[in-house]
């Protein structure tokens, strides 16, 4: 039978301004005529998101340019960073495939890397195949929004000499800001900070945060073009909302926290594990362990009782056919074929619906189906 409410058909729905919220900024927009090219709302919007930042990082100086998404974010920080061409960029093998594309059309090569039992490409993953393979940059993930260790990746470029991004898509706030490394967020309407679409760059190296405000304009300097640049500036109507979704961001971080530990209530005792560390994020999905048994047969019980599933992020990058003659290697380093934990995620992770609009009973229903799959 058919679930009956609307909110578990779609596994996950945008918590974006509605018209009223976005109605005084439009206003702005419409009295001083400037739509682009870095105008009243983006610039106070950047501000606003400098704050935000800089009241979770204390102490930390630090530089951000927004752009037009967070794969421009991704892309142009590869580009600013000025590696050889075709530098091996180490992406871990479990993430959206923006990863390897903004590595391979800012002009580098991909490297898949398997990840740890965390869910995520680590320092010591990234220490081993610097050891053994070609490897010129690394570009760990704050995988399904649960940070990373900021500390550890600052060490690891430290030692290294190798330089890192940071993708923290749907981690704006909850990713602590490194040092010496370089923070790209997504500002996508699935993630928790949605503004419908863009991006946002985050370092301590001012002068290439600058490179990259710079590359999205063009690669101008008062229209004069220094640099093979791009369009990838954020519009004035993405500030208004970027604006609008900054008055109502404690609101949105804490409906998800209560939904997750509501979700954690009605689930405990099932046979099932969440994520690591995922009370450290502001959740944007929800992805269970539900080894042993395979995902396939629970999604399809699932979606049987009218409960969207979903598997973001997998099966593994190297399965797409897009990628599927990078090279990828093992925790330790070593060329492989496969990813062995990219592969038990695949087959045992299953993503249920998880949006601010679940009500009790929606929670309930996904926890009973769950209960009659899992037996």
């Amino acid at each position: 039978m058919a679930s009956a409410s609307p909110h578990l058909s779609l596994h996950l729905i945008p918590d974006l301004p509605d018209s009223g919220a976005l109605a005084p900024q439009l206003q702005r927009i419409d009295a001083q005529r400037w739509y682009t090219n870095y105008g009243p709302l983006v610039l106070d919007f950047e501000a606003g998101l400098k704050n935000l930042l800089q009241a979770a990082n204390p102490g930390l100086d630090f530089a951000l340019t927004t752009l037009s998404t967070g794969y421009h974010a991704l892309e142009l920080g590869l580009r600013a960073l000025n590696l050889p061409q075709d530098a091996r960029v180490l992406v871990p093998a479990v993430t959206f495939p923006a990863c390897p594309l903004a590595v391979r059309h800012a002009g580098l090569t991909p490297v898949l890397a398997d990840i740890d039992v965390n869910w995520q490409l680590s320092p010591a993953i990234a220490r081993a195949a610097v050891a053994s393979q070609r490897i010129a940059a690394v570009m760990p993930v704050a995988v399904y929004g649960v940070p990373l260790d900021s500390a550890a990746w600052d060490a690891f470029t430290q030692e290294t000499g190798v330089p890192v991004i940071i993708d923290a898509a749907a981690a704006v706030e909850t990713q602590k800001l490194p040092r010496h490394c370089l923070v790209a967020h997504s500002l996508h309407a699935t993630k928790p900070f949605g503004i419908g679409e863009g991006g946002a760059l985050v370092g301590s190296d001012a002068a290439l945060i600058a490179r990259v405000r710079q590359l999205s304009n063009f690669g101008t300097v008062e229209r004069i073009a220094q640099a093979w640049g791009t369009n990838a500036k954020l519009s004035e109507f993405h500030g208004a909302v970027g604006l609008a979704q900054l008055a109502r961001w404690a609101s949105i971080k804490a409906k998800r926290r209560v939904l997750l530990t509501q979700c954690q209530h009605a689930l405990a005792g099932l046979p099932l594990r969440f994520q690591p560390a995922i009370t450290q994020a502001v959740p944007s999905l929800l992805m269970l362990d539900i080894a042993p048994k395979p995902a396939a047969a629970v999604r399809a019980a699932l979606q049987a009782q009218g409960i969207a599933t979903h598997q973001t992020y997998l099966p593994a990058l190297y399965r797409h056919p897009a990628f599927a003659q990078l090279d990828r290697v093992t925790v330790d380093g070593n060329l492989t074929e496969t990813c062995p934990q990219a592969e038990y995620l695949a087959a045992h992770l299953v993503g249920v619906p998880f949006h601010p609009f679940m009500t009790s009973a929606d929670i309930a229903a996904v926890a009973a189906a769950l209960q009659a799959a899992l037996g």
